[in-house]
């Protein structure tokens, strides 16, 4: 494996995100990925782009990738991180000045002002983007919205926050120039999908128990996301998948093993971040799908259902 070692890594924080599974999903993939020549990657619900990022600097046979998500203000910054990166960190370092010069009750008061900017929607893309990242910088959640549209994080009273990473954002922008970046439902992806195409599916999770996710992705859309597999598979595009493990809470919740039973079915584990505080933070397992066979040394615990899909 080659690492180029440009430094690149999520300019936000987004729920769900994939950095503490970044060693264990990189084993997952096929065994013969970095041989594979001309690799189209797609991420259709991409998110904070953990894994994008690692796989971008490390696997150079990635020739072209495409990501995708639903949510368009993230969209609007990754089109604005690729596209206008030093005119973001300009814009981002002016509000850090303005910011960490303040106490910290007019901080609290500035986060607010800054809120109902965004809110308003009537700032250029840079500025709007910007905004974006200030907000997910110092608020108490990574992307909150209410049933507005509204975003409604609250101010967290941090330090000292990095706001303006510019390091982060000049590698990122290096990285996505050979990124097409699309917004909307996930099977638009369908349509960029040729040749030696891998693709990595980290949707909304099905809940369980306490866990927090969108109301919107139910058990309907599960099951349409299942069968979107199923076509990428029929035509011969390898895929990973990540998801909740409903046995983490229920052990009679079998609904995703058993959606994907045809498949290789395992379990990997990871901290409950959705709990503010570490020491209540509880190790839960999630699922993780493929359509292909490759031995992850790591895992413990491992249920694995044997690939039955006939290509």
């Amino acid at each position: 494996m080659t690492r180029l070692n440009i430094g690149g890594q999520p300019f936000v924080k987004w729920p769900g995100s994939k950095s503490q599974h970044i060693h264990i999903l990189t084993q997952a993939l096929p065994a013969n990925f970095t041989e594979i020549p001309n690799v189209t990657y797609i991420e259709p619900f991409v998110g904070g782009g953990a894994l994008l990022f690692h796989m971008l600097q490390t696997y150079p046979n990635i020739t072209r990738a495409i990501i995708n998500d639903n949510n368009e203000d993230l969209i609007r910054t990754y089109n604005t991180v690729r596209d206008r990166a030093k005119e973001l960190i300009t814009e981002l370092k002016k509000i850090q000045r303005e910011f960490l010069t303040l106490e910290e009750e007019e901080r609290h008061e500035y986060f607010n002002k800054r809120r109902d900017e965004y809110n308003a929607r009537q700032s250029s893309g840079v500025r709007h983007a910007a905004l974006f990242i200030f907000l997910n910088k110092t608020s108490n959640a990574n992307y909150r919205t209410n049933a507005g549209g509204r975003y409604n994080g609250a101010y967290n009273h941090l330090l000292n926050p990095v706001i303006c990473d510019e390091r982060t954002i000049l590698a990122d922008s290096k990285l996505l120039q050979r990124v097409t970046i699309i917004c909307g439902d996930y099977e638009k992806t369908y349509s960029e999908a040729c040749g030696n195409t891998f693709f990595f599916l980290d949707p909304p999770y099905r809940p369980t128990g306490r866990r927090h996710t969108s109301t919107e992705f139910d058990d309907r859309e599960q099951i349409r996301l299942k069968k979107f597999c199923d076509l990428l598979s029929y035509r011969h595009f390898q895929w990973m998948l990540t998801n909740s493990d409903g046995k983490s809470f229920d052990p009679d919740d079998t609904f995703m093993e058993q959606l994907y039973n045809n498949y290789n079915v395992e379990r990997i584990w990871s901290k409950n971040a959705i709990i503010a505080k570490p020491e209540k933070r509880e190790k839960l397992s999630e699922l993780l799908v493929r359509n292909f066979q490759r031995e992850i040394i790591s895992l413990r615990d491992v249920h694995c259902h044997q690939l039955s899909f006939a290509f």
